[in-house]
């Protein structure tokens, strides 16, 4: 969609943004309402304002006709990366100049064989420690609260000998010896008598 205004306001570039692997090429396009001179300019991140950016032969060709400009950048390199506008001279009274919203391109690099084999060698690192984390930090209470557990449970039942000093007596039958105080039994309720 074209801006309003004059003719020569009708300029819009597409695509807005762009990104491309080195070595790759790129093509802008800027739509323009009207005839006339048309120049491109970058700005790049250092640049405090859009220069001009001439074509290189053989790397950087500029085209237009009437309706349309086109910038193509072949073997796009880091240093490619900005801000490209296009700048049309309208010669209409009174003269003017007006300039596209501009088109941001950015040069994406390649890894290499080595460096994608370092990232999924740190990628397997982190995933080992953090797998080593999860087992010590989570599993390993778990299993101590459950055995705690467990050996409460078992002192709860054990009550056979309660109350009787089993540990300094030889063998059963010394358990009757350890016993204080004497036994009251009472005529006709001893076992052995009827």
């Amino acid at each position: 969609m074209a801006p309003t205004g004059g003719s020569c306001s009708r300029i819009w570039q597409h695509p807005r943004f762009v990104a491309k692997k080195r070595g790759s090429m790129v093509e802008i396009k800027c739509h323009l309402g009207d005839s006339g001179n048309v120049s491109w300019l970058r700005k790049q991140e250092t640049d405090s304002e859009a220069k001009l950016f001439l074509p290189e032969k053989g790397r950087i060709l500029q085209t237009h006709n009437s309706t349309e400009a086109t910038l193509i950048i072949q073997d796009v390199q880091f240093p490619d990366n900005g801000i490209y506008f296009c700048k049309q001279e309208c010669s209409q009274s009174p003269p003017r100049t007006e300039r596209g919203c501009g088109t941001e391109l950015r040069v994406m690099g390649f890894s290499t064989l080595a460096q994608l084999k370092r990232r999924n060698t740190l990628k397997d690192g982190i995933i080992l420690i953090q797998t080593l984390l999860i087992i010590l930090f989570i599993i390993v209470p778990i299993f101590l609260l459950l055995d705690k557990d467990d050996s409460k449970a078992g002192m709860e039942e054990d009550h056979t000998y309660e109350g009787l000093d089993i540990d300094q007596t030889a063998t059963y039958e010394d358990i009757v010896t350890l016993r204080t105080g004497e036994v009251k039994w009472s005529v006709g309720e001893h076992p052995g008598q009827e």
